[in-house]
C-alpha cells in the first residue's frame, strides 16, 4: 500500500548552519584555549554544546574544546566559587547549595531535562546569553561575579554586565569565562527563584529570582531579577528595589513593587509561547511568591 506521506530530500550541505567546521582543538590549559580563541577568527570554545550543536551559528569556523580543562567544581571560599564547565546536574545535587544558596539548587532542577543538566554548564548557560537562561537570574540576584581569562590577562566583572543583547555577551575576542563568583550572603537573607513555563522542560516564559536581606521584619537590601522572554536581556528592577527597601512586607507594597515590575518589562510582541500582557501579568505574580519563598528562607523555613 503506498503510503500518503510525502518525504522531502534536503541536501544539508546547502543547508545555512550546518556546515563542519574547519577544525576543532581540544586544549591541554586554560592559557593554550586563550591563545587559540585569540588566534582563529570565528572560534568558539565548547564544553556541554547543548545550544551550540543545536544552533549551529554559520559563523562558527573553529571548535575550542574545554571539556577537559579543570573548571567543573563548585567550592566554599569567601562564598561559592564554580567552575564554568560545572555541568547544571552537579548543580542540582551539590550539598553546598544549601540554606539561602539553595535557590540556585532550585533553579538547576528547573533546567530543562535531566540529559540536558548532565550535558549542559553553566558557563555555557552564562555566556550564550539567552534572556530565558535559567541560572543567571538567581546569580545576578546573588551580585556573582565571573572571572574572565583572556590574552591581556584576567579580569572580574559582574556577572549581569556580561549581557548586552539577545545572544550577545561582553566577552572580548578570545576572553575565556573560567569561573563563577557567588559573594557570602549576610545573615538573615533568603534567596528565591521560580520559573514558569509551558512544561517542565521547556524554556521560561517568565522566571524571577529575588534576594531580601532582613532585619527584623524589615527588608534591609533587595534584589529583584526577572528573566525568561521579557526582554533582549534578563531585566534587574531596581526601581522595585527601592520601593521595598526598609519596609515591612504588605499586600499593598507587593502590588506595587510587583505593577512596577511588569512595566519595565519588554516582552516580544512576536513570540509564540505567550503574549506581553500575559508574561507582564505573570510576573507580578511570581514576584509576590518569590518574595514570600525568600521570606521564609531567611528564617531557615
Amino acid at each position: 500500500m503506498r503510503s500518503k506521506f510525502k518525504y522531502a530530500f534536503v541536501n544539508v550541505k546547502t543547508m545555512k548552519g550546518l556546515f563542519r567546521p574547519k577544525e576543532c582543538f581540544r586544549p591541554e590549559t586554560v592559557e593554550e584555549a586563550v591563545c587559540l580563541l585569540s588566534k582563529h577568527d570565528g572560534a568558539q570554545a565548547i564544553a556541554g554544546g547543548t545550544d551550540l550543536l543545536i544552533n549551529k551559528p554559520p559563523e562558527i569556523e573553529y571548535l575550542v574544546d574545554i571539556s577537559r580543562l579543570p573548571l567543573n567544581y563548585i567550592k566554599e571560599e569567601d562564598g561559592l566559587k564554580i567552575g564554568a564547565i560545572t555541568p547544571i546536574r552537579e548543580l542540582e545535587n551539590s550539598q553546598l547549595l544549601s540554606g539561602a544558596y539553595g535557590a540556585l539548587s532550585e533553579a538547576a532542577r528547573k533546567f530543562g531535562s535531566w540529559a540536558i543538566r548532565n550535558m549542559a554548564t553553566v558557563g555555557g548557560n552564562i555566556c550564550n546569553a539567552v534572556p530565558s537562561a535559567d541560572m543567571p537570574p538567581t546569580l545576578v540576584a546573588m551580585d556573582a561575579k565571573v572571572k574572565l581569562v583572556g590574552a591581556e590577562g584576567t579580569r572580574t566583572i559582574l556577572l549581569a554586565e556580561v549581557f548586552v543583547g539577545n545572544r550577545k555577551n561582553s566577552l572580548k575576542k578570545g576572553e575565556l569565562l573560567t569561573e563563577i563568583q557567588v559573594p557570602k550572603l549576610p545573615p538573615h537573607t533568603g534567596v528565591a527563584f521560580i520559573k514558569f513555563a509551558r512544561t517542565s522542560v521547556d524554556l521560561a516564559l517568565v522566571n524571577v529570582a529575588v534576594r531580601i536581606t532582613f532585619e527584623g521584619e524589615v527588608m534591609k537590601d533587595v534584589r529583584v531579577v526577572v528573566g525568561g522572554g521579557v526582554g533582549p536581556t534578563l531585566v534587574r528592577s531596581k526601581k522595585a528595589e527601592e520601593i521595598l527597601k526598609n519596609q515591612k512586607i504588605s499586600e499593598g507594597l507587593l502590588e506595587k513593587a510587583a505593577q512596577v515590575v511588569s512595566e519595565e518589562l519588554k516582552p516580544r510582541p512576536t513570540s509564540i509561547r505567550g503574549s506581553g500582557y500575559y508574561k507582564r501579568e505573570i510576573s507580578k505574580v511570581l514576584l509576590k511568591r518569590a518574595i514570600a519563598q525568600a521570606q521564609a528562607s531567611s528564617k531557615g523555613g
